[in-house]
């Protein structure tokens, strides 16, 4: 049987996730709630649950500090959290589960069901690692893990020229030639980058904007840094072009 450990301060909070436990998920051993990094320490050491089911803000650190102090992550991991920070987006382009606080008995569902579903436990230390990275990295230089058809690839965000979307996902075209196929729709990942230089410049395509060479307003095309012609929504000129000078200045 499968263990879950919960680590929440927040006593009324803690109940509540209980019980979405019990009654989802009958399959798995509920563990006893724990409320601060020292007590999960000593709860994963002790007990080796399989799944956490991690508040971020504890009183005496973060979930952060918690993953830091542990060598290996044999279990996978859910963050909860009520601050809508930094942290989050870290978080998200590490491709980890998530779910904000206060949440929808189906969102905390959804999240421990994808937690379950990870592929194995070598790439859950992968996606940690890259996690604790991305807390601490500039922003452009933040890792983004995307999920494939059979396993995961870790990028830098700033070695992405732009997203393409295709039947039945998208395609992620990298600086190095290597193009990613995720089976995920092209507008997750627009929102995903919004704050960080990528514009959608057609319905197809999500630019990095710190590739963009040069705008051609005529023939409604982008050309990239590597020569690569991209067309652009007639409509969206002026912004780009806006946005463009943003960045580069």
């Amino acid at each position: 049987m499968k263990k879950i450990l919960i680590v929440e301060d927040d006593l009324v909070m803690q109940r509540i996730i209980e019980g979405v436990i019990r009654h989802h998920f009958p399959e798995f051993e509920l563990l006893k709630s724990v409320v601060s990094v020292a007590s999960a320490q000593e709860a994963i050491r002790d007990f080796e649950p399989d799944l956490v089911l991690l508040d971020i803000i504890l009183p005496d650190g973060t979930a952060f500090d918690l993953l830091r102090a542990i060598e290996m992550y044999h279990f996978e991991v859910v963050f909860m959290s009520e601050h809508d920070d930094y942290m989050q987006e870290a978080i998200r382009f590490s491709s980890v589960s998530f779910v904000s606080k206060p949440f929808d008995v189906s969102d905390l569902v959804l999240a421990i069901d994808k937690a379950c579903d990870a592929i194995s436990e070598s790439e859950n230390q992968h996606k940690i690692e890259i996690l604790l990275s991305n807390t601490v990295l500039p922003a452009s230089d933040r890792m983004v893990v995307f999920p494939t058809v059979d396993t995961t690839h870790a990028v830098s965000l700033s070695t992405i020229l732009y997203g393409e979307a295709i039947p039945g996902g998208c395609i992620m075209h990298i600086e190095t030639g290597k193009d990613i196929f995720i089976p995920r729709p092209l507008r997750r990942y627009e929102q995903l980058f919004s704050n960080y230089a990528f514009f959608r410049c057609h319905p197809l395509f999500v630019v990095n904007l710190r590739q963009i060479e040069s705008v051609d307003e005529f023939t409604a095309s982008l050309y990239l840094l590597d020569g690569t012609q991209i067309p652009l929504e007639p409509r969206k000129y002026e912004l780009l072009k806006q946005r463009h000078q943003d960045v580069t200045l």
